[in-house]
């Protein structure tokens, strides 16, 4: 078991500042380093710092950041998910790694839990700089989320996907949407999701519960699962089978793309299952087993 420090990292990113935590643990070695970041709406505080923990134990460099807009980070409209930023701020955390000097930048292994298990893939897909990938209940079909809905209610969230767009382009205030609800239209619209998201919420932090309404409609077309194929590194992939966001058939014809790459797990939880006891134990047992496998720490 590695000692290891947590020192503060701000990385530009665009016209935003990107703050993050840098988890270095003591070694002689330049450690291979795990990027980390949430998922929908997630600060970095919620439940991540859990598994930053473990792996810095076990001699692995982490870097757990919090989007532009989001935790400590910079950037308005507070609170706005937009994948294609958000995608970009990954692209510039791995850029910033890539020219650090005390960690190995040639093992560089993306992180990603839910929303951001998606984006890793995607990134996968297209970087050659990545050496391996760890996605846990990881979104791969956004169209799938649009299933979730009946007819009126998918219809309503359009409308106001669309209008807060739009609201946005001339500097209207934002029209939001609940990321969970126990009775209203939200982005997590099944019925384990308000108890499971908000088991993941940190009182510490602020957190409004809301957010802009505009990326409902891109989240909807985000298909990380159609670019799967090009991926060519080692990809731990971890499903639940009970996943009510992400139907258990989406996640098998994701890791069926991603052959022979993958070592593909699903496990009797439901999605937001895996950052408790005793699905998280596993899960980390899981994850530095494939790490040990594939990246290796330098004694």
């Amino acid at each position: 078991m590695h000692a290891y420090t947590v020192e503060p990292l701000y990385v530009k990113s665009g016209q935003e500042v990107l703050a993050a935590d840098f988890y270095r643990p003591k070694t002689e070695h330049k450690p291979a380093v795990i990027l980390m970041a949430h998922g929908l709406a997630g600060l970095r505080q919620f439940k991540l710092v859990q598994y930053a923990k473990q792996f810095a134990q076990a001699g692995y460099a982490v870097v757990l950041f919090d989007y532009r807009y989001w935790g400590g980070s910079t950037g308005r409209p507070r609170e706005l998910v937009s994948i294609s930023s958000q995608l970009d701020d990954w692209r510039t955390m791995i850029a910033h790694l890539q020219e650090r000097k005390s960690i190995d930048s040639r093992r560089i292994i993306l992180w990603g839990t839910a929303l951001s298990g998606g984006y890793v893939l995607t990134l996968a897909s297209e970087l050659k700089n990545i050496q391996a990938v760890m996605v846990q209940v990881p979104m791969v079909d956004g169209s799938e989320l649009g299933k979730l809905y009946p007819i009126p209610q998918l219809s309503k969230a359009l409308k106001i996907s669309s209008q807060d767009y739009m609201g946005g382009k001339v500097g209207m205030a934002c029209k939001t949407l609940p990321v969970v609800s126990r009775d209203d239209l939200s982005f997590m619209p099944t019925e384990d999701s308000y108890s499971g998201y908000m088991s993941i919420v940190h009182p510490d932090y602020f957190w409004s519960g809301e957010i802009p309404a505009r990326v409902f409609f891109n989240l909807i077309r985000y298909r990380p699962i159609q670019e799967v194929r090009k991926i060519s590194i080692p990809v731990l992939f971890i499903a639940a089978k009970e996943d009510s966001l992400m139907p258990i058939a989406s996640s098998r014809e994701a890791a069926t793309n991603i052959a022979p790459y993958v070592q593909y797990y699903e496990w009797e939880m439901k999605h937001f299952d895996i950052y408790h006891h005793p699905w998280f134990e596993k899960a980390i047992s899981t994850q530095l087993e494939f790490l040990h496998q594939h990246i290796g720490v330098s004694s």
